[in-house]
């Protein structure tokens, strides 16, 4: 009987002993997810808490009157539109051996050859028109056109009256639009940021304005009656809930 009784109590013993690491075993367990989950959630403050940084304008620029530009729509927001100064980058144009270009230079919609290449010296983009994206499913989805002529607008071609949107990629293609993070420290600078669009029979340079991000779901496509072009791209690293978007207007060709 005292044979059984210790075993008994052995047996007590171990399971009260096993319980004890397990429960210690669960409360390691739960420490650790709430400390990664602390640290998950703490990374997505600090990466969305940079998103403003990317957000820059050339001081110079001014606000399109509002009959040049479309109006944001309630369930989203648009790219604003900023202009140059009349005949700001004529010297620069001709220094580098581009023809100057004004807004009333451009050509109707479908009048030009489509782009083939987008290169930004400035931010170390080189990059051709299919390692972007754009498809005419999205320009509906993402507008906020209403009508064909609202949407051609967002259609328009190298050199053309119109808004022109690329959409690349970030983090490790390198290749592709990765520059534009560092576009809105170069605009503050009051440094030029010249974007170069190849359409293959000529070279027509846009003149960076402004940066603008958006929520991903917020933003819509802006088309515009004048000759602008829209690089974008997914912010911040790592989340991309954002879009980081370059916008310029065209100043010349060659």
């Amino acid at each position: 009987m005292e044979i059984g009784l210790d075993y008994m109590q052995m047996r007590a013993q171990a399971q009260y002993h096993g319980l004890r690491w397990a429960g210690i075993a669960l409360l390691a367990v739960g420490a650790l997810l709430i400390v990664a989950a602390l640290a998950y959630y703490g990374n997505l403050y600090w990466l969305r808490s940079n998103v403003d940084d990317f957000v820059g304008r050339r001081q110079d620029t001014t606000q399109v009157a509002a009959s040049q530009a479309l109006q944001a729509p309630p369930d989203g927001e648009i790219v604003s539109q900023l202009a140059l100064r009349p005949g700001a980058y004529a010297d620069t144009m001709a220094g580098l051996g581009f023809t100057p270009l004004s807004q009333s230079d451009a050509q109707p919609l479908s009048t030009l050859p489509p782009a083939q290449r987008v290169m930004v010296p400035e931010l170390g983009i080189s990059v051709k028109t299919s390692q972007t994206s754009l498809t005419g499913g999205a320009i509906v989805a993402h507008s906020n056109a209403a009508d064909s002529d609202g949407l051609d607008l967002l259609r328009a071609n190298p050199g053309e009256m119109g808004a022109m949107w690329f959409f690349g990629e970030a983090g490790q293609r390198a290749n592709n639009f990765q520059g534009l993070t560092t576009a809105a420290d170069v605009l503050a600078g009051g440094e030029d940021i010249l974007i170069y669009v190849d359409n293959g029979s000529g070279i027509y340079v846009y003149a960076a304005t402004h940066t603008d991000v958006f929520r991903a779901s917020d933003l819509r496509l802006s088309g515009s009656e004048r000759a602008t072009i829209h690089l974008a791209v997914p912010v911040p690293s790592g989340l991309y809930d954002h879009f980081l978007v370059l916008s310029g207007e065209l100043v010349g060709m060659k």
